[in-house]
């Protein structure tokens, strides 16, 4: 796939998933053209492992999160970034739904950050501006409390 065709499929599903997070046009637009040329850079390093959409989303994230951080703002986050990824199998994603049910909203934040988006925990622990420990703590009671180890 070549980038325009990338940029021609993705760019407005990702505009609008920006603009709930910012709810401002001009500040969505730019964080989306931040995100296509970092596509655009890395596209060879795309690795088809995951769905490419998933992969451009958690570089828009990152772009909408660092926008908030140069402004000082905090970082909101809400049920449209939290939305599982579509290109989740229908059953998994049936699954999750039910398991994330079992949580806190906290907790399936956190979760979602970490096993659906790929964040790390330190990473998570800065968007959350909670302490690392925190942080771990808090992952780790949600797997037990989804069924985990």
């Amino acid at each position: 796939m070549d980038f325009d065709n990338i940029y021609e499929e993705y760019f407005d599903r990702v505009y609008y998933k920006v603009l709930s997070v910012v709810k401002n046009d001009d500040d969505a637009e730019d964080i989306c053209q931040e995100t296509f040329i970092s596509v655009y850079k890395n596209l060879s390093k795309f690795r088809e492992e995951s769905n490419i959409y998933t992969w451009i989303y958690r570089i828009a994230i990152n772009k909408t999160y660092d926008f908030f951080k140069k402004r000082k703002l905090e970082f909101e986050i809400n049920d449209e970034v939290l939305s599982l990824p579509e290109d989740i199998n229908f059953d998994t994603k049936v699954i999750l739904e039910e398991k994330l049910k079992l949580i806190s909203e906290k907790e399936r934040e956190i979760v979602i950050l970490k096993d659906i988006y790929g964040y790390k925990l330190k990473e998570i622990a800065e968007i959350k501006n909670m302490n690392l420990s925190t942080v771990k703590s808090v992952y780790y009671k949600a797997l037990k409390d989804m069924g985990g180890n």
